[in-house]
């Protein structure tokens, strides 16, 4: 039986998201917690959540929760953690992503990281600092 907090998840918050979200034809893909301690972090998940995650590995852990991933990611890369550090996920088609970033940038947003050359994921930071990415990283 899924818990009452999960379903409130996946048709509350989640669900306002997806509405907002689908009429400017892009999704939330994933939302992850960078975590200093990932096998606890797991458990707590796991446990809150009352769902094992659907992938698992070292550094990444990954629970599916309405039609979007709530991602874990180890912390092994020396961030200074702030606030919650999540980082929600916003997946477009490769010809909107363009556009979207540079938007961004004009509004005041940094890009942090650049995952490749072919500009098909990069994580910015809006003016407040709060990291978020943006990828053509379709499944």
């Amino acid at each position: 039986m899924p818990s009452p907090y999960l379903s409130w998840l996946s048709c509350g918050i989640f669900g306002l998201f997806q509405t907002a979200i689908q009429e400017h034809s892009m999704r939330i893909r994933t939302i992850y917690f960078k975590v200093m301690d990932m096998e606890r972090s797991i458990t707590f998940w796991e446990k809150l959540l009352e769902l094992a995650p659907n992938r698992k590995s070292e550094k990444w852990a990954e629970f599916s929760i309405g039609g979007i991933r709530l991602g874990l990611l180890l912390n092994d890369f020396g961030d200074e953690l702030v606030g919650s550090a999540s980082v929600p996920v916003f997946e477009f088609e490769s010809s909107s992503l363009p556009g979207f970033l540079e938007r961004a940038k004009s509004l005041g947003a940094t890009v942090v990281m650049q995952l490749n050359d072919a500009m098909t994921s990069v994580v910015l930071a809006s003016p407040d600092g709060h990291e978020f990415e943006i990828c053509t990283c379709h499944d």
